[in-house]
C-alpha cells in the first residue's frame, strides 16, 4: 500500500504543468474555426467562376443600370484574378493556424509565434488583394482587427507556455 502512494506522490511531483482552461478553449476554437477557414478557401475559390458568370449574363441583360453592373464587374475581375493567391494564402494559413494551435496546446512558445503568422498573413494580404472600394477595405480592416484580438487572448496565456 505505501508503494502506491509513493508512486502517486512521484507522479504528482513530476507532472506536467496543466493548461489552463481558457488556453484550452482558445485552442479548441482555432481548431474548428481552422476546419471553416480551410473551407471557406475552398469554397471562395469555388464560387467566384458561378459569381462572375452571373455578372455577365446580369450586365448583358440590364444596360439602364450599366454603372453599378460595371463596378461590380471590376471587383468581380480583380476577385477573378485573384482567386488563385487567395486561395494558396487562405489554405496554407488555416494549415499554419492549425499547426501552432497544436503547439500551444502542448504547451510551446514557437506555437504562438507560428500562430501569429497564419493569422495575421491573410489579413494584410487582404490589403493587396483585395477588389477595393468600400466593400473590400472594410472586410480587410475588420479582418485585421479579429486577427489581432486573437493574437492579444493568445498572448494573455503565453506566459502558460513553455521552451
Amino acid at each position: 500500500m505505501m508503494e502506491n502512494n509513493e508512486i502517486a506522490d512521484s507522479l504528482s511531483n513530476n507532472e506536467v504543468a496543466k493548461r489552463p482552461q481558457f488556453l484550452t478553449v482558445l485552442c479548441i476554437l482555432t481548431f474548428i474555426g481552422s476546419a471553416l477557414a480551410f473551407i471557406a478557401a475552398l469554397w471562395g475559390y469555388f464560387s467566384i467562376t458561378a459569381s462572375e458568370k452571373f455578372l455577365q449574363n446580369m450586365s448583358a441583360s440590364q444596360e439602364d443600370a450599366h454603372g453599378m453592373i460595371s463596378g461590380m464587374q471590376e471587383t468581380m475581375v480583380k476577385a477573378v484574378e485573384n482567386a488563385v493567391p487567395n486561395l494558396v494564402i487562405g489554405v496554407l494559413c488555416s494549415i499554419i493556424c492549425l499547426y501552432g494551435a497544436i503547439q500551444m496546446w502542448k504547451l510551446k512558445k514557437t506555437g504562438f509565434f507560428i500562430y501569429v503568422v497564419g493569422e495575421i498573413t491573410p489579413a494584410v494580404a487582404a490589403f493587396f488583394l483585395s477588389a477595393g472600394g468600400l466593400i473590400g477595405g472594410a472586410s480587410a480592416v475588420i479582418g485585421l482587427l479579429v486577427a489581432i484580438t486573437w493574437v492579444i487572448l493568445y498572448a494573455i496565456n503565453f506566459k502558460y507556455l513553455n521552451k
